[in-house]
């Protein structure tokens, strides 16, 4: 998930998952989501078990500037709405995370190994992922917490400076540092990169997408039921989930590819996208939320 808040084409709010990942058995045709609030939005964040976005007049809606929707079977207290002032959210499987405008995180739901502890301080971008939650400071350092797997603290963070960060659906994570290239960790089997620059990156479980300068999109890790093999086109944001990938076309269409309901995208124009494991929520042209999957 790149979290950065850049121009709205190029949102693409992510997500955490538990660290075993459920097999969720569907029908192949694509399910129309219809729980998402109404009212029009500047980011939208699709989970696991519930999805989050941020009002556009977050500082005079009620309930609050980040409503949250969805089951939220594994923590019913994530899917809530936060009063107060927000520029960003994550939205995970039992918990989220929001950026305040000032730039300090704020986590809610299940604090397993002390996921909802964000350290203080500011942050430019965070996002909520499988094994791990990162933020990216006002100077680009990454900084991540709440590991599963090896505790509280993660010990294998990347250093250097970082203007995006997709902490991913499985092991894996991704970020991009300030010169546009590529960095993941966590996996040794398949998330190595390919060279070059990125605008922005989506990790998922198995699979990770990039997009080029070019508007041109590039997919490593493994490619069954071609989720990782993008159709050739000029995308302005990607957003990757367990079996699928899926893009915003230049003529702000979505055109998905891979396996499962999620590939099924609907017609309408798109500002913004964001995959969980299974569905995806697209912010659309009018600011209003649609979710499929």
């Amino acid at each position: 998930m790149n979290l950065l808040r850049q121009p709205r084409a190029r949102r693409v709010w992510r997500l955490a998952l538990a660290l075993v990942v459920p097999v969720i058995v569907v029908a192949a045709c694509g399910v129309e989501k219809s729980d998402s609030p109404g009212g029009q939005f500047a980011a939208v964040s699709a989970g696991g078990d519930h999805s989050c976005a941020v009002r556009h007049d977050y500082a005079e809606r009620d309930p609050g500037g980040v409503p949250c929707w969805g089951e939220a079977w594994s923590n019913p207290g994530s899917a809530v709405s936060l009063d107060g002032r927000y520029t960003a959210v994550s939205a995970g499987i039992g918990y989220a995370c929001a950026l305040r405008d000032d730039g300090t995180a704020h986590c809610w739901g299940d604090n397993y190994r002390t996921a909802v502890n964000p350290p203080p301080g500011r942050f430019d971008a965070i996002s909520v992922g499988a094994v791990r939650s990162c933020g990216v400071r006002e100077g680009g350092a990454l900084v991540c917490w709440g590991n599963e797997v090896g505790g509280p603290t993660p010990t294998d963070t990347p250093t250097g400076e970082f203007r995006a960060v997709d902490a991913g659906w499985g092991m894996a994570s991704c970020g991009l540092r300030t010169d546009g290239t590529a960095h993941c960790w966590g996996s040794d089997t398949w998330a190595a990169p390919p060279a070059g620059r990125f605008t922005a990156v989506s990790v998922g479980v198995t699979h990770a997408c990039g997009l080029r300068d070019d508007g041109t999109a590039e997919c490593w890790g493994d490619n069954t039921d071609g989720k990782a093999a993008p159709p050739l086109s000029l995308y302005t944001a990607l957003a990757v989930g367990t079996n699928h990938s899926c893009g915003i076309r230049d003529d702000q269409t979505v055109r998905c590819w891979g396996t499962g309901p999620a590939t099924d995208a609907p017609g309408s124009r798109f500002l913004a996208i964001s995959s969980g494991p299974t569905h995806i929520c697209g912010l659309q042209e009018n600011e209003t939320i649609r979710c499929w999957g």
